[in-house]
């Protein structure tokens, strides 16, 4: 299931792509198609075109996009996944090996030598943690390990998706 994030859901972007959902930002396309903001109608083309589902708040794009589109209702990214959830079956279980970089949705890999990695963390990290991983995107680079943040997201996504 591939995914194309509409501009005002950020952060679900990056909470799709944590997950290992591939997962497109529409302000990612803004380069690609060379206007800024992208027109819905460039949004849908591209959806379509690469088979992925629209996920908004913005009704409009909703109606025209119904067949192959979400509509967000409310605020705030655990509500937004527990739909998701909902609608979509889509299970949220963390593990580095499915997981995306949540700056530019490549793949991760295992980084086999700690030390080429050293001056991109910081010191504190770098001496509690022996695995990480690094987004294979070479202009991206970015570093990932499994830290507090994700037991809490987890945490407060089970909470979340308990009451069904």
């Amino acid at each position: 299931m591939k995914f194309l994030v509409d501009s005002m859901l950020g952060k679900l972007t990056r909470f799709l792509r944590i997950f290992g959902y591939d997962t497109i930002y529409a302000n990612d396309l803004i380069n690609f198609f060379n206007i800024n903001p992208v027109p819905d109608e460039l949004l849908i083309d591209y959806a379509s075109k690469d088979n992925r589902i629209i996920i908004t708040k913005d009704f409009p794009l909703y109606m025209r996009y119904k067949d192959k589109s979400i509509f967000l209702k409310g605020e705030g990214i655990y509500n937004y996944l527990h739909q998701l959830n909902k609608q979509f079956g889509i299970k949220f279980e963390f593990s580095f090996k499915q997981a995306r970089c949540s700056i530019c949705n490549s793949q991760l890999e295992r980084v086999t030598n700690k030390i080429s990695i050293k001056s991109d963390v910081l010191k504190e990290t770098y001496n509690h943690f022996n695995e990480f991983y690094q987004c294979s995107n070479l202009q991206c680079k970015k570093v990932y390990w499994q830290g507090s943040h994700i037991e809490d997201i987890q945490y407060k996504l089970g909470k979340t998706l308990e009451f069904d």
